[in-house]
């Protein structure tokens, strides 16, 4: 029990939870722009993969973790667009759509990895270097936390989440994904296209699909596995409809998920 109450005195424990929470936030952020907009994209999982592949392809390739990671959002904006000629330009089912994206990214994963190095699983990557922001790392107990060796995309995610916040509060695209989510028709009768934005609404969402792809390979680990999306996108979904499609909310509960996820982690080191 002594163990249990020293696990949240321990500034290494947030630090994790932070680490953990990271790609979450940027999966549910991915859906809850993608639910404004109308559009259920249970797709997020398979822009992941594909992102966190491209990340660490592109960044062993050119030797840079940032234009892997650059390479992860574009693979995440290319399967956003994928997503949008199928359930938008072709009318075709949200949900088919997404389990078809799902099954294609993790598919292609395969198929590329063993095509270059002749293995089904693994690809390495080059790991991002981690922040350490001078004189906020000195403060007693949350500079470990907050500032010391912390991954450039950590904040990176805090940013996101106020910056889809202002998306929709303060700019007009916001309000037109919100009043063509809300309703179509009216939307269309005052010269919006529906189309259009679902399919800029689906493209933001993959970028941001991306970057929680590309940390997983860049961040949280340096290389890819095929496994190591592990559903992530759909806790994404459920953070999301959680946070009752509220920005802050929802990378709230994103955070929540990222906890437990952390504690459960932890608790396998407690002696039995």
């Amino acid at each position: 029990m002594r163990e249990f109450f020293q696990l949240f005195a321990t500034p290494a424990f947030y630090a994790m939870i932070l680490q953990l929470s990271t790609p979450l936030v940027f999966a549910a952020l991915a859906a809850l722009v993608s639910n404004k907009a109308g559009v259920l994209n249970i797709g997020i999982e398979g822009a992941m993969v594909s992102a966190a592949l491209a990340a660490a392809l592109f960044s062993t390739l050119t030797g840079s973790a940032a234009l892997g990671v650059l390479a992860g959002v574009i693979a995440g904006i290319l399967m956003g667009l994928f997503f949008a000629l199928c359930a938008v330009r072709l009318r075709t089912n949200h949900i088919l759509v997404g389990i078809a994206t799902n099954i294609l990214a993790a598919g292609l994963a395969v198929f590329i990895i063993y095509a270059i190095t002749g293995n089904k699983s693994d690809y390495p990557g080059i790991a991002m270097t981690p922040w350490n922001v001078p004189l906020l790392k000195e403060i007693p107990f949350l500079g470990e936390i907050f500032f010391q060796n912390v991954n450039p995309l950590v904040y990176a995610a805090v940013f996101a989440v106020f910056a889809v916040r202002f998306l929709f509060r303060r700019t007009v695209l916001g309000v037109r994904i919100l009043a063509v989510g809300k309703n179509e028709a009216a939307a269309a009768s005052v010269g919006i296209s529906p189309a259009r934005v679902k399919t800029i609404a689906l493209v933001i969402a993959g970028g941001l699909a991306g970057f929680g792809g590309a940390y997983l390979s860049l961040g949280y680990m340096s290389g890819f596995n095929t496994g190591m999306v592990a559903g992530r996108g759909f806790i994404g979904i459920a953070a999301e409809a959680i946070g009752a499609g509220h920005p802050v909310a929802t990378a709230l509960f994103a955070v929540l998920f990222g906890a437990v996820n952390a504690f459960s982690l932890a608790a396998q080191t407690f002696p039995s």
